[in-house]
């Protein structure tokens, strides 16, 4: 009997979850898969990379959640544990939160159990700074009926119509209170900043880290793409899956009529050589004077392109694919779609039309390397709610041994929001200055100004991911109705993986990526059981 030939577009935790779902558990004997992936490296947005001197690089800071359940099966399935303390460290249910108003960093701990009255008393919980008493009250007594709410309710999509904080408000959260570092630091964490999120996600989010072991956050000892990603693409290559690395899909074409995908052509982006052992990345020929130079370094701006003299190859339906699986990013699959020659396939298909209503945003990260440490080392997990561009800070020698030498690795993470307009170097310094500010950075260590002209051995590095496969969905009100399911209808041999699709798991995460391959998988083994 022939195989099943399924061709996934997108080399990041979506395709991974896809492809290894279809070979595994005898499905070899049934699929021929082949992952399609534009970059040198698999990962997508949580790939890392080794700077040519050796320092680890990333596309931003990287955790697990005790509530997810897809990606540590994935990581089962190639033999490797979220719980071996080689690979991930547990923050115990410690968090820290920064309140910008107060200018105090408060200690919270999630407690074990409904009787953990010590967690409460060894956290900041009841004196947190930044509220007064009368707040911290009305704060606690709204939050215990918030619990009980998600404990004994279960959130629906139907929240989405609604902005999180209205919902809150309406709920019994006193007006004053949203106004607050404890309430205002859920949108400074978040990608919608200064947009208002979702109803439904930050419900279910919050349904989601309930308990102890939910709201336990798993770092990782390393760089993602070492930890999670080459172990993954080991297991594909063990089970049959191929990967094409460096390798741009540039035109797509619908067959509306026959209600399929009739064409995908592709082209290259660079030449490689394989490395020997290595399954998860390859070396390539660097492409000098592109937009995107395929090396080690930060993406500059703008999307990736392929090689000028690179030839076109044409993909055909029935001959060199069956099922068509798109794992890319929102915008990297509606420059895709435009490509059609009869645009009337994507505007007469409502769940592809409607992919238009959906906003994307820029991410940013910026890493410094520091000859001496500037954060004190009991804060060994991240800060939450610091100022803006960049609202979340992670001392990676706090954290990872094999950073401990004396220095600091420092992770500022966010996304443009009101500093859109800056440049580069406006950006940069905005970032170091805000950081510098904070109470609990060593001035007496660390110059913005050293840092900036990087001097000393100090050096950092700004990531702007404002290409199309680096951007994010924003998750506003009214978004839901407009994402995407794996299935589209319209078309029967394409389906569709994401972490910004609609699935189980509402947030933009690395869960909400795996659990929709999972499920892209699914849909593709019922549609070919004939």
């Amino acid at each position: 009997m022939a195989k099943t030939k399924v061709l996934i577009l997108g080399g990041g935790i979506a395709g991974l979850s896809t492809a290894i779902s279809l070979l595994d558990d005898g499905g070899a004997d049934r699929y021929d898969v082949t992952l399609v992936c534009m970059e040198h490296r698999l990962g997508g947005k949580a790939a890392s990379w080794r700077l040519p001197d050796g320092r680890l690089m990333e596309t931003g800071f990287h955790s697990l959640f005790g509530y997810y359940t897809a990606v540590p099966a994935l990581l089962e399935r190639a033999g490797r544990s979220v719980r071996d303390p080689r690979w991930f460290t547990s923050n115990r249910g410690v968090h820290r939160m920064y309140d910008q108003g107060a200018r105090a960093l408060n200690l919270l701990r999630v407690p074990k159990h409904l009787f953990d009255a010590a967690s409460i008393v060894r956290s900041d919980a009841l004196v947190y700074r930044g509220m007064s008493a009368s707040q911290r009250l009305r704060a606690g007594l709204w939050f215990a009926r918030f619990g009980l709410t998600l404990l004994t309710t279960k959130p629906t999509p139907a929240l989405d119509d609604y902005g999180f904080t209205a919902w809150c408000v309406a709920h019994g959260l006193d007006l004053d209170l949203t106004s607050t570092g404890w309430f205002k630091y859920i949108f400074d964490l978040t990608y919608n900043y200064p947009h208002e999120g979702s109803a439904y996600v930050g419900v279910q989010g919050f349904k989601d880290l309930i308990g102890y072991a939910n709201s336990d956050v798993l770092y990782f000892n390393g760089g993602m793409s070492e930890v999670l990603i080459a172990p993954l693409a080991t297991h594909l290559k063990k089970l049959g899956g191929r990967i094409r690395f460096c390798t741009k899909t540039t035109r797509l074409t619908l067959d509306r009529a026959g209600r399929r995908v009739a064409e995908v052509a592709t082209r290259a982006m660079a030449s490689y050589e394989a490395v020997p052992g290595v399954d998860d990345h390859v070396i390539p020929t660097i492409v000098r004077g592109a937009n995107h130079p395929l090396d080690d370094a930060p993406y500059p701006v703008g999307d990736p392109r392929p090689m000028d003299d690179a030839p076109e190859v044409v993909l055909r339906a029935g001959e060199d694919f069956d099922v068509l699986v798109s794992a890319l990013p929102l915008d990297s699959l509606r420059a895709l779609l435009l490509t059609t020659p009869d645009r009337r396939a994507v505007h007469d298909d409502p769940a592809l039309s409607a992919l238009w209503k959906l906003r994307s945003v820029v991410s940013l990260s910026l890493r410094m390397w520091l000859k001496e440490r500037v954060v004190p080392r009991d804060i060994d997990t991240v800060v939450l709610g610091t100022p803006q561009p960049t609202a979340t800070v992670i001392d990676y020698a706090n954290r990872i041994d094999a950073l401990n030498d004396g220095g600091s690795v420092v992770e500022l993470l966010g996304q443009e929001g009101l500093d859109g307009g800056l440049d580069d170097d406006e950006l940069a310094r905005r970032i170091v200055h805000n950081f510098a500010d904070l109470p609990f950075v060593d001035r007496g260590r660390f110059d913005p100004d050293r840092v900036l002209s990087q001097a000393d051995g100090n050096t950092f590095q700004l990531r702007r991911n404002t290409a199309h496969h680096m951007r994010y969905a924003l998750l506003e009100p009214g978004h839901w109705r407009h994402l995407p399911g794996n299935a589209i209808d319209g078309y029967d041999n394409l389906a569709i993986a994401g972490d910004w699709i609609r699935s189980t798991q509402p947030t933009i995460s690395t869960e909400a990526a795996a659990r929709s391959g999972l499920d892209a998988a699914a849909m593709v083994r019922t549609r070919t059981k004939g």
